[in-house]
């Protein structure tokens, strides 16, 4: 796996950095931020409906289901002691060609993107200072 670099732009903003590609992100206004990205938060969930969405577009490629694209809307609700995520939503929207009696298929697709997992069996978070 690549390096992936986070380092402060300016206020509370900061650049993820990994293969060569950048994003910003920044805390909201309301929050102190300048809002010039999306929030670590919002990030972590659109990684999970993003990594959901790639693995379900693979599948309905690979069937031939090509009448529209795969999308997905999340919503999150926070829950405090300890403040954290507590609910995500996603509507998962499927091509107009994508048959009824397979939706399971696309559930257990969505269970096992690599996201989901890492949420269900949470990874050893190893903080070294240096």
């Amino acid at each position: 796996m690549d390096l992936i670099s986070i380092s402060r732009k300016e206020g509370k903003a900061f650049e993820l950095r990994v293969r060569g590609h950048a994003l910003t992100i920044d805390m909201s206004k309301e929050e102190g931020g300048a809002d010039e990205g999306m929030n670590p938060v919002e990030l972590l969930a659109g990684s999970l409906g993003a990594c959901i969405a790639i693995m379900v577009q693979t599948y309905c490629d690979s069937h031939g289901y090509a009448d529209g694209d795969v999308g997905a809307s999340l919503t999150l609700e926070i829950a405090d002691d300890p403040k954290r995520v507590g609910t995500v939503v996603i509507d998962l929207e499927l091509p107009n060609d994508f048959p009824e009696d397979k939706k399971s298929v696309v559930k257990r697709i969505a269970a096992l993107c690599p996201v989901h997992e890492t949420l269900k069996q949470m990874p050893t978070v190893d903080l070294d200072i240096v």
